[in-house]
């Protein structure tokens, strides 16, 4: 129920905020981050019982699995099997026997599970002993409401005082420097499938989403909101579903941007899901189909063709998502997502590979000067072998590449913008 605030404590809470651990009473804001799902809804209201209380209200809705979640920033640790009991208070409106389910996620043994029961009416206090030989780092904790296959009862709780073993504290997660960069795909020619910052006509329209997401932050400093979807892969994967279907059999491209953490372990699904009569999965694997890239962030271009080759029915774009790789929370990481697009032309094939690049003098004694219409960010310089000779950061339409230790003869620059765009050009030293 409530904390005993004394002024010591008092002086404490202004000198630190209080974390997302055990136990979660409800009393200060950091514990009011459960996210419900599957129709649920979760929120910190006033204990019906005490007007001086705060609880967490969880509503079901009649889903099989409905209810809330919380990430905390200290993980729970079940590994002392004499100390592995979750406990919590419940209140429910009756005394009906209810079925309810409690699971811990993301650890590095995988997740545990133990369903429990309310029969009483008004607050009564739940015990979840889990089993022996479990893992020292779950950092989720999840209520299903009257769950289980089939239970489609539903109830409005309150619930208190969730407590059980801390461990560590969990080490914060990565977070890009900068937002992904500002798709250039024109209006005309793109189905927006997740993008805040291009006010596209043509978008998915999203009717629920499934899984769980682990936020949503801007990753621009600025005035100017460039949001990404984060998601944590030893939690989950998360994705979107729509009334639909949809026809997108006009568009011939599938791209977007990724951001990996350096703690993800070996890549990530891409899914397109559609229903033509049935719901069927097509899966584009990154760290399989193509390199994964860490830290830092990389377009991914899929044709379309890849996906109906294997099956998906691009008249009936039903839902998509992202998930771990192999599907498997054991491979677990960080890894931030945006600018998922539709394109009727490959984004590569755009006005940077289509402009014109000046180099001049060329052939050269001691400089280049490269001149163009569009904006670069980096030039590599590269030897009739292959080998790197020049590697320089750019911003600007200009550069000036000093050929001072180069010997004579033919190489090649290739230049690139910040949507990994680039174009190849042949300079000549004398």
């Amino acid at each position: 129920m409530k904390k005993i605030t004394t002024f010591l404590m008092m002086l404490l809470m202004v000198t630190f905020s209080y974390g997302q651990s055990l136990p979660l009473d409800f009393e200060v804001a950091e514990d009011d981050a459960f996210n419900a799902f599957n129709g649920a809804t979760a929120n910190v209201v006033t204990d019906p019982t005490d007007n001086t209380n705060s609880v967490l209200e969880l509503v079901s809705n009649g889903a099989d699995f409905d209810g809330a979640t919380i990430t905390l920033d200290t993980y729970i640790d079940l590994s002392n099997d004499s100390n592995n009991t979750i406990t919590m208070q419940f209140w429910t409106t009756d005394a009906t026997s209810r079925t309810h389910l409690l699971k811990l996620e993301g650890s590095s043994t995988g997740a545990t599970e133990k369903y429990f029961e309310t029969n009483v009416s008004g607050w009564q206090t739940i015990s979840v002993d889990f089993g022996p030989d479990l893992g020292n780092d779950y950092p989720t904790l999840t209520i299903f409401a009257d769950s289980g296959v089939g239970n489609t009862a539903t109830g409005t709780y309150y619930i208190d005082d969730i407590d059980g073993p801390n461990g560590a504290v969990i080490p914060v997660d990565p977070i890009p420097s900068t937002p992904a960069p500002v798709p250039t795909a024109a209006d005309e020619d793109t189905y927006s499938i997740y993008n805040d910052t291009n006010n596209y006509s043509t978008v998915f329209p999203v009717s629920y989403s499934f899984g769980t997401l682990s936020g949503e932050p801007d990753l621009d400093d600025s005035d100017t909101d460039n949001k990404a979807l984060k998601f944590n892969f030893g939690i989950a994967g998360w994705g979107q579903g729509e009334g639909g279907p949809d026809d997108v059999s006009s568009y011939d491209f599938v791209s977007f941007y990724y951001w990996a953490g350096a703690n993800l372990i070996n890549g990530f699904r891409f899914v397109m899901i559609s229903n033509d009569g049935t719901v069927s999965e097509y899966v584009y694997q990154v760290g399989t189909q193509t390199t994964l890239v860490k830290e830092q962030w990389t377009r991914v271009e899929i044709p379309m063709s890849y996906f109906t080759d294997l099956g998906f029915a691009n008249s009936a774009l039903f839902q998509w998502k992202v998930s771990p790789y192999e599907d498997s929370v054991d491979n677990s990481g960080i890894v931030y997502i945006d600018n998922i697009l539709l394109t009727k032309a490959a984004l590569t094939n755009d006005s940077f590979s289509r402009a014109e690049f000046k180099a001049y003098p060329n052939p050269t004694q001691d400089v280049w000067n490269i001149k163009t219409t569009e904006n670069i960010q980096s030039i590599q310089v590269f030897n009739i072998t292959g080998r790197l000779v020049k590697d320089m950061k750019v911003n600007g339409s200009g550069a000036v590449i000093n050929t001072s230790g180069l010997s004579k003869g033919v190489y090649l620059a290739k230049i690139s913008n910040e949507f990994d765009q680039t174009k190849t050009i042949k300079l000549i030293k004398e």
